[in-house]
């Protein structure tokens, strides 16, 4: 699973919304500053979170972008879910499936609990979360000895 460049940035500027004041208003032009994207990737990246209610957005001279709620109660899975759609690993664990394989295959339900798995982490992996300096709290080390091949 790999999320794409649009998707990212929506992280990366919902991030910097909350590490900043996060009950303020935010101009697309302040964003792009702060974030250094282009102005055009942050506005519709704005846009996509403002029409799926993550992010408020305000019209007018005063008007601009903030979070539509606290940074503790906005999940990453639910900014991909934004720009990708619902988390779906493989297409049999979407209910727009139509494999061929469907009836007689022994992976269907492994992938649904692996991917529940996956959403299940994103979702309780929250924003406030992506602000936090030590980042290892909880993670599994991974050592991998890549000269120990037989």
């Amino acid at each position: 699973m790999r999320i794409n460049k649009l998707t990212d940035y929506g992280i990366v500027i919902m991030t910097r919304i909350a590490a900043m004041d996060s009950n303020r208003i935010y101009t697309a032009k302040e964003l792009a500053k702060i974030s250094k994207m282009p102005l055009p990737t942050v506005t519709r990246v704005l846009k996509t979170l403002s029409n799926e209610k993550i992010l408020v957005s305000q019209r007018g001279n005063q008007g601009g972008y903030g979070l539509a709620s606290s940074p503790s109660s906005i999940s990453i899975a639910s900014i991909i879910e934004a720009f990708e759609g619902p988390i779906a690993l493989t297409d049999c664990v979407s209910n727009e499936s139509a494999c061929s394989y469907e009836d007689n295959c022994c992976t269907q339900e492994p992938w649904q609990k692996i991917n529940q798995t996956v959403r299940t982490s994103l979702e309780n992996i929250k924003l406030a979360d992506m602000l936090e300096t030590n980042q290892n709290n909880g993670l599994v080390q991974l050592d991998v000895d890549l000269g120990a091949r037989a």
